[in-house]
């Protein structure tokens, strides 16, 4: 199960574990995914179950769970799997940017095809240019605490509080071969076809109004 790998990934990383706590939201699963995360349960290790459904209602739920004295929230999704030396490439990062207040990093996808290789490098672009979160996003604690997840969206609810932080921080991109993301979904459903679908979710932020969006569902892909 996949979310028993990004646990371990996040189990192993290379940093002093008092200075970093998982906070897992589970949301409306049914193929044992809580119960698989309850064994990873621990002081720096929290466990918690969304009682309504939506990816930005469990992010606003696992950001109210955060100890208080921590400087940084980091959200990510489920099939993201950072390796060991993350957080030091991280603090490193951010202790020579100072100025800057959210951002994202370099997301790779977990295989050896030639496409997904290239899918990874227009992704990662099209973060840059337009500065954007998607799949990480990593936002200083104070700016955290002045915006929300819009939970009336149930898709382009990354952009769209990107686009709500960028009214108080500066944006960051940090360049890193320490973060991978599951190909399942593009091996599944079609590069070509993903791509079409990231750039309707991503442009629809931009021109729809919000009670069109709010009923545009992203599809989920076990």
């Amino acid at each position: 199960m996949i979310i028993e790998r990004t646990l371990r990934c996040l189990k192993d990383l290379d940093y002093p574990k008092d200075r970093y706590e998982v906070v897992v939201v589970e949301n409306g699963s049914t193929d044992g995914t809580y119960e698989l995360a309850l064994s990873f349960a621990s002081d720096t290790f929290k466990m918690l179950s969304s009682p309504k459904k939506g990816v930005s209602r469990a992010r606003n739920l696992g950001k109210k769970a955060c100890s208080p004295n921590l400087d940084w929230c980091i959200f990510m999704d489920a099939d993201v799997f950072l390796k060991k030396t993350f957080l030091q490439e991280l603090n490193t990062y951010l202790g020579a940017h100072q100025q800057v207040g959210y951002g994202t990093t370099t997301v790779l996808l977990d295989t050896d095809a030639l496409i997904g290789k290239f899918w990874s490098l227009v992704n990662n672009v099209s973060y840059r240019i337009f500065k954007t979160l998607f799949t990480i996003h990593i936002v200083r604690k104070d700016l955290s605490a002045l915006e929300s997840y819009d939970e009336e969206l149930v898709s382009g609810e990354d952009i769209a509080y990107g686009r709500a932080l960028a009214r108080h921080g500066k944006y960051f991109y940090m360049k890193t071969a320490s973060v991978v993301t599951s190909a399942r979904r593009f091996e599944k459903r079609g590069y070509l076809k993903m791509f079409f679908v990231n750039m309707f979710h991503g442009l629809s932020v931009f021109i729809l109004p919000k009670k069109i969006l709010r009923d545009i569902e992203w599809q989920v892909i076990r």
